[in-house]
């Protein structure tokens, strides 16, 4: 049995040709959307990452170093930061190279340090840090959030990084790292943010 075909009408035609080129348009629109609608940051840019060599990296249990730019305060967890007894007792501070999201994890107010008293302050409401992030002031119920850190040789071969666990876990993410030697610069990822773990014991330091 034959199948028996028919020309297209002229109006079909059209029809046809009007919805090839709608599809076309709304494929290339969606593309263009989606394109502009994914965060692209640049290096040195909130969003993005900053390499910073070592040579500017603070020593261990000096006062940390500010990067505006990137909203961060760059930390270098030494023996007696770690030992500090104004850690909540069931809190292990382990030594190494953090770096703190500069907002208040309370409300959202940019704290400040106190280099009188070796800590960070948010002016707005109270809440207090210690020089690791640790929370030991209320109203704050946290710890600061840390952004990721890599540590990389000359080549930009990755040494070491900070592990992105689960808050409130055994091996939580965000522990500053240890910087391995041959390590020539720490790149911080901005766009990489871990929540600080639940720290909702009494204050530690006075008011």
């Amino acid at each position: 049995m034959s199948t028996q075909s028919f020309p297209l009408s002229r109006r079909e035609f059209l029809y046809y040709v009007w919805a090839a080129s709608m599809a076309l348009f709304s494929a290339e629109t969606g593309g263009a959307v989606l394109w502009y609608a994914l965060p692209r940051f640049k290096p040195g840019e909130f969003g993005g990452t900053f390499t910073i060599p070592v040579s500017e990296i603070p020593a261990p249990d000096d006062p940390p170093q500010p990067f505006d730019a990137g909203r961060f305060w760059l930390v270098n967890v030494g023996p007696v930061t770690a030992a500090d007894p104004r850690h909540p007792p069931d809190r292990v501070s382990q030594p190494g190279v953090v770096a703190l999201y500069k907002v208040c994890v309370h409300l959202g107010c940019l704290y400040q340090w106190r280099p009188a008293n070796d800590d960070f302050h948010c002016p707005c409401h109270g809440s207090g840090y210690l020089k690791d992030g640790t929370r030991v002031h209320r109203p704050a119920t946290r710890d600061l959030d840390r952004f990721v850190i890599q540590a990389v040789d000359l080549d930009g071969n990755v040494l070491a990084a900070t592990r992105q666990g689960e808050v409130g876990s055994e091996d939580p993410g965000g522990q500053a790292i240890l910087l391995p030697a041959g390590t020539a610069a720490v790149v911080i990822d901005t766009g990489k943010r871990i929540r600080g773990g639940r720290s909702d014991g009494p204050n530690t330091i006075p008011d």
